[in-house]
């Protein structure tokens, strides 16, 4: 799964430590982005009682879930990022000569993971001014996620399993091109293609063969069932918590990738 990389989530975290001024509570930050549930709460090599460990645990482990296909943490993510960025620039000017250091980097950063900051003012009652921040998805897929779908296209190509790379890199020039369903049809047939694969069957039946891989030890229930609602949940119209319609596709592209690599590994060459 490819969610907010490391470069980005540390300059986040990094900017909110080195300003603790910015925010009254970090407490209400991460309630406010839905950072504080309990399934975050990973243990890691820092004091979970210091305001840096108050952080950190949670985004990391938000960042882990993400990385497992937990679209509520990606989400949860993204809008750290937003809200992190508007505190930051509250009274700043925008114009790009002003913009303070640390906005090139992080701009560039999530470029690589595929989206652009767009900053905004905005008039509030009165006389106040507020800045919003939204990170809009690119027209092509980010940096990482291209290399592993160009990973697991040569895999598949290696494998033989031509029908399969047909469908997946059907499903990136409709994802290119704006043609969300069409993208997700491709998608799943992919996915049903490796599963059949790896179930050695022979069977189009996704269930029949993800069935099958559980009755003989190679997915553990918990697996099986997981996948078997990716597959069906591959072409439900935006089930995923995203504002945009690219950001579910996209989302299904990332699972796809991780799903099929997976599968793929369970057979031996």
């Amino acid at each position: 799964m490819t969610t907010l990389s490391d470069p980005t989530v540390a300059s986040v975290v990094e900017l909110i430590y080195g300003d603790q001024s910015r925010f009254h509570s970090l407490e209400a930050l991460l309630l406010g982005v839905d950072l504080k549930r309990p399934e975050y709460g990973v243990e890691l090599w820092v004091n979970a009682d210091s305001y840096w460990g108050r952080l950190v645990t949670p985004v990391y482990g938000a960042r882990l879930a993400a990385l497992g296909g937990n679209a509520e943490a990606d989400r949860a993510l993204l809008d750290l990022v937003e809200v992190t960025v508007a505190r930051f620039l509250q009274g700043e000017s925008l114009a790009r000569k002003s913009l303070p250091g640390w906005m090139p980097a992080l701009r560039t950063a999530l470029h690589e993971d595929g989206y652009r900051m767009k900053i905004d003012r905005v008039i509030g009652a009165g006389p106040e001014v507020s800045v919003r921040c939204r990170l809009k998805p690119t027209a092509w897929l980010p940096v990482r996620l291209a290399a592993r779908v160009a990973l697991l296209e040569t895999e598949l190509e290696v494998r033989g399993q031509q029908t399969a790379l047909d469908h997946l890199r059907h499903a990136v020039k409709h994802y290119e091109r704006g043609r969300f369903p069409a993208c997700e049809k491709r998608l799943r047939s992919a996915l049903q293609q490796v599963t059949a694969y790896a179930a050695g069957t022979g069977d189009p039946d996704g269930g029949r063969n993800v069935r099958h891989l559980v009755d003989t030890g190679r997915l553990t229930i918990a697996q099986g069932t997981r996948l078997l609602h990716d597959l069906r949940g591959m072409v439900v119209e935006d089930p995923f918590p995203y504002r945009t319609r690219a950001d579910a596709t996209r989302f299904r592209i990332q699972l796809t990738a991780v799903r099929a690599g997976f599968l793929l590994a369970q057979v031996e060459l």
